[in-house]
């Protein structure tokens, strides 16, 4: 029997959120995947006691799920075939994506970003970055005002840490020409792992994209935060990829993450692989 696979798509209701649904909805056509969307009425932190109202999701649940009926009848349209779930749960918003990624093990999860500035983003913070390290799925990052899925050049953040080239069995999933031009990038200073991985890495990656021009690029500085910026805004990928090590509390609080960085700066869609 076959395996279905799964597109997850968290959704808000929000315009980045309907646009990377579409996108979604796009991938799982091309892919022959099922879709699966899925919206979080958050719940509240009060307890309840005589003097504290206390929230009853009951009411947000039914008009939930009445307008994600009504937006797969619209999905359904434009993409015919395409196999579309559904569910409204209620809970904490990071935990309870967090729960149904791993119990659903998707090949692919989807959610949109609206880049939030100064106070705003101080405050309330972005669903995508806080998700990262936390869900082992790939995650497609979708910036406001996109609406389709270019896959002409695409951009990966190598760390030249290992030869390793499986994450990017995610991308291969996604291609569907041979015109698209992949392009590793590696910053680094002077780093005797790169050296050694450099070799087999390009081999690697050759081998899994025999039909597309596949090239190394590398630069060199030591602040390599923003020599990766500079070199991804001068390449301008219609997709970024980048890869998210797994790090517990303390190294949390010493280590910077490239994936979140990517995030903030970056004006293309970002699929943010984990380990």
């Amino acid at each position: 029997m076959k395996m279905i696979k799964t597109v997850f798509a968290a959704h808000d209701f929000s315009a980045a959120s309907r646009n990377a649904l579409e996108i979604a909805a796009g991938i799982a056509k091309k892919t022959g995947s099922k879709l699966f969307i899925y919206h979080v009425v958050s719940t509240s932190a009060l307890t309840d006691n005589e003097s504290v109202y206390v929230y009853s999701p009951e009411k947000d649940i039914k008009r939930s799920s009445a307008l994600l009926r009504r937006g797969i009848t619209y999905l359904k349209k434009k993409f015919p075939g395409v196999n579309i779930a559904f569910e409204v749960d209620f809970g904490f918003l990071i935990p309870t994506i967090t729960e149904k990624v791993a119990e659903l093990q998707p090949w692919l999860t989807v959610v949109g970003v609206k880049k939030r500035t100064g106070l705003d983003r101080v405050i309330f913070g972005d669903v995508c970055t806080t998700l990262i390290g936390k869900i082992k799925s790939p995650m497609l990052v979708v910036p406001l005002n996109d609406k389709k899925l270019k896959l002409n050049t695409i951009t990966y953040a190598w760390d030249g840490k290992n030869a390793d080239v499986h994450q990017l069995s995610v991308i291969k999933e996604l291609l569907s020409n041979d015109n698209t031009h992949i392009i590793a990038l590696n910053v680094t200073h002077y780093d005797t792992d790169v050296d050694k991985n450099i070799g087999n890495f390009k081999t690697g990656l050759k081998k899994m994209f025999p039909s597309q021009a596949t090239e190394l690029q590398q630069v060199q500085g030591l602040d390599k935060e923003a020599e990766f910026e500079k070199a991804v805004r001068k390449i301008n990928p219609d997709l970024l990829v980048v890869y998210a090590h797994h790090y517990n509390i303390w190294q949390n609080i010493f280590h910077k993450r490239f994936s979140k960085h990517a995030l903030k700066f970056s004006q293309s869609p970002v699929i943010v692989v984990s380990e």
